[in-house]
């Protein structure tokens, strides 16, 4: 497995393990801004490509040849970090990963960044195989443009979470945050969910 990690200036106070999608790599934009900007905000940061991006394959059926390079990726986060917790990040089908996951014991909770609740635009597909598997706290953030997660469909599913979750909306975005009806960057308020949620996670100030 290939990754890139991004140190912060200090101590570390916890880890992020960055899962990518389906069709991304390390390289992809959302991914790389995430891991900077958390290790600006004094976080050890990994970001990391599944097994079948550098063999040139494809992702397997159920994701569990995934779940154990994510595995694998906590597990070296922990080395780099012996201390504090270890948050697990997924980017669309990263985020399904991350959700199956979840149990492992070094995994102190989860972010999503637009979970593929189900196939593009067929919200009537229900019981979205991954979701029993989150045990941990959560934090979803989604746009509201999103063809692979009906807000609607998400919030009937979130009470059946167990563990404390939040929901963040990003407005006028796509999938992957994309701006829908002008220009603008919406990782700024993609970032700013995530900071907060980890701040609040870990007692300190976002």
């Amino acid at each position: 497995m290939r990754g890139i990690a991004h140190g912060p200036l200090g101590g570390a106070l916890g880890g992020l393990v960055i899962a990518h999608g389906r069709s991304n790599d390390i390289k992809n934009s959302l991914v790389r801004r995430i891991a900077e900007t958390t290790a600006e905000a004094g976080f050890w940061a990994l970001r990391f490509n599944f097994r079948y991006v550098d063999a040139k394959r494809s992702a397997s059926r159920d994701l569990s040849t995934e779940e154990d390079d994510l595995r694998g990726a906590v597990k070296f986060a922990r080395q780099a970090v012996p201390a504090g917790p270890i948050f697990v990040t997924g980017k669309s089908m990263g985020a399904r990963v991350c959700a199956r996951a979840s149990a492992d014991p070094d995994v102190a909770g989860m972010i999503s960044l637009g979970y593929p609740l189900h196939p593009m635009f067929h919200p009537e597909v229900r019981n979205p195989p991954e979701w029993p598997k989150i045990v941990k706290p959560a934090l979803f953030v989604q746009g509201d443009h999103d063809p692979f997660c009906d807000l609607a469909r998400l919030r009937e599913e979130l009470p059946r979470l167990t563990r404390p979750h939040e929901l963040v909306v990003i407005p006028n975005a796509g999938h992957s945050f994309e701006p829908k009806g002008g220009k603008r960057d919406t990782f700024p308020e993609v970032r700013d969910a995530v900071l907060t949620w980890l701040a609040r996670q870990t007692g300190t100030q976002a």
